[in-house]
């Protein structure tokens, strides 16, 4: 039984608010907008491209917002594979015995896989992973992001990490368990599973399996 562990990115396994302030504003000034304050970045995360264009520009053609928004990530990309950015304490350890057991992916909804290589060049931890899977750059919600990886992987059980509300409906759309990382940018959900720090995500991944297998 093939058995897989899937996380989120952004508040998950790092964190950039910085680094996506400096670009973001880097093209709101060329353009003429406003500026966009840390806050409203760190409210924005886990949004799709198309959310995002609207959160940050609702005055603007959905068209041009996009495109402001995709000018910003290749600047915040650039500046991410070279300087990286805030890596959750423990991260590689707890990879590396997740890995032992399970397979590794990464599920996000960034606009292009070019961020998420960005992640595991600069922190050294391709090495875990199987996949990845930028759900904005494949058009498709991160729910379903989460069923086509499933299937294309023949991943017979499946846990999914994240931060936000929208993580958590992705995972009720997989139809998967979910576990909240309280650290990152989310609200807290109440949810059944649910982390302080990630190096508790070993313990509670390994439960939530055990109770898997046992209900079969």
């Amino acid at each position: 039984m093939k058995k897989a562990v899937i996380f989120d990115l952004d508040g998950t396994l790092w964190e950039t608010v910085d680094s996506n302030y400096v670009a973001l504003n880097t093209i709101t000034k060329k353009y003429n907008l406003g500026e966009i304050s840390r806050e409203l970045i760190y409210e924005n995360y886990g949004n799709s491209i198309t959310d995002s264009a609207k959160f940050f520009f609702p005055d603007l053609e959905q068209d041009k917002a996009i495109q402001i928004l995709i000018e910003s990530d290749e600047i915040n990309i650039r500046n991410l594979e070279s300087n990286g950015a805030f890596i959750y304490p423990g991260l590689e350890e707890v990879l590396f015995n997740l890995s032992e057991k399970y397979d590794l992916y990464i599920v996000s909804n960034t606009v292009t896989k070019k961020y998420i290589e960005a992640f595991l060049t600069s922190s050294k931890l391709f090495k875990y992973f199987k996949d990845y899977v930028a759900a904005s750059e494949i058009k498709l919600s991160k729910g379903n992001s989460l069923i086509k990886l499933m299937d294309d992987y023949y991943i017979d059980e499946a846990i999914y990490i994240g931060d936000t509300l929208k993580d958590y409906e992705a995972a009720k759309i997989a139809n998967i368990p979910f576990v909240q990382c309280l650290y990152g940018f989310g609200k807290d959900l109440q949810c059944e599973y649910s982390v302080d720090k990630v190096t508790e995500l070993p313990k509670v991944v390994d439960s939530i399996f055990n109770n898997m297998g046992g209900t079969k």
